[in-house]
C-alpha cells in the first residue's frame, strides 16, 4: 500500500479540513428533527399489540414496557423495570456471638442465607427478563 501523504503534515491537515467541511455540509443539508414538549402524561395501557405494517407499537405487558416492530420482533424497551426486586427483611442471626454458637444461632444464620438467596435469585431473574444478561 502506498502512503498518500508521506511525512507532509500540511497535506494531511488540509485533507482533514476538507473532509470536515464536507461532513459539516452534509450534516446541514439533512432533514431536521422536531422536538416538542408533551402537554401531559402518556398513558400506555396493558395488553398485547399486533405487528404493525411499519414502525413499532409500544405495549405494557404487566411487568415491563416492550415494543413490537414491523418484523414481528417483540423486545423490552431499554431497561425499564416497573416492579422492584424484593429486599432482604431484617436478619434474625445476631451480629456477634458472645459465647459458643448454639443451634439457634446456626439456624438463624441459615435462615438469613436462604433469604439472601431468594432475593439474589429474584434480581438475577428480573435482570434476565429485561434482558441485562442471559436467562439462568
Amino acid at each position: 500500500m502506498t502512503d498518500l501523504y508521506g511525512t507532509d503534515l500540511s497535506r494531511i491537515i488540509q485533507d482533514l479540513l476538507k473532509r470536515i467541511e464536507r461532513l459539516e455540509a452534509a450534516q446541514r443539508s439533512g432533514p431536521g428533527l422536531t422536538v416538542g414538549k408533551a402537554s401531559g402524561p402518556f398513558n400506555l395501557p396493558s395488553g398485547s399489540a399486533a405487528t404493525p405494517p411499519s414502525g413499532a407499537n409500544l405495549i405494557y405487558d404487566g411487568s415491563m414496557v416492550r415494543y413490537v416492530d414491523s418484523s414481528g420482533t417483540n423486545r423490552p424497551l431499554g431497561i425499564v423495570q416497573t416492579t422492584t426486586p424484593q429486599y432482604p427483611t431484617s436478619f434474625t442471626s445476631p451480629a456477634s456471638i458472645v459465647s459458643a454458637p448454639t443451634a439457634s444461632n446456626y439456624n438463624a444464620l441459615r435462615a438469613d442465607a436462604a433469604m439472601l438467596q431468594v432475593c439474589l435469585r429474584d434480581v438475577i431473574n428480573r435482570g434476565a427478563a429485561i434482558p441485562l444478561w442471559p436467562s439462568p
